[in-house]
């Protein structure tokens, strides 16, 4: 009997909490800095409408959101805050550095002309 009362202690008894948890940290690119650091630029290219086509489409888009998520704040409400401004520069620099962009204009069509979507619902720029 004795034995059974050890038994049920030990089923009740907390799991062992030293273990941490493993979480997914934050993504950072790491090919493109890699890559950055050494000198190497990707090409990208652009349809008539300003729609970001090829094989590196996909990686600036994703480098753009993680840049994003490090330089602005998540309490911006408004994506054309003047006090964004250095942020965005801080952003196009590093996109410069990394993707090779000859055409300036088309930063507007990257990021500057992204609709938000307002608490109603509706699109505001």
């Amino acid at each position: 009997m004795a034995s059974d009362q050890e038994n049920s202690q030990d089923a009740n008894a907390p799991d062992d909490t030293s273990e941490k948890e493993i979480t997914r940290g934050i993504t950072i690119m790491k090919s493109i800095i890699r890559d950055r650091d050494k000198a190497v630029t990707y090409n990208v290219n652009w349809n008539a409408d300003n729609q970001l086509i090829g094989s590196n489409a996909a990686k600036l888009a994703s480098y753009i959101g993680t840049l994003v998520r490090m330089h602005i704040p998540i309490t911006a409400t408004r994506w054309s805050n003047k006090e964004l401004g250095s942020a965005k520069d801080k952003i196009w620099t590093e996109i410069l550095r990394s993707f090779n962009i000859e055409d300036t204009t088309i930063r507007k069509s990257i990021y500057f002309n992204w609709p938000e979507k307002d608490t109603e619902g509706g699109e505001r720029f």
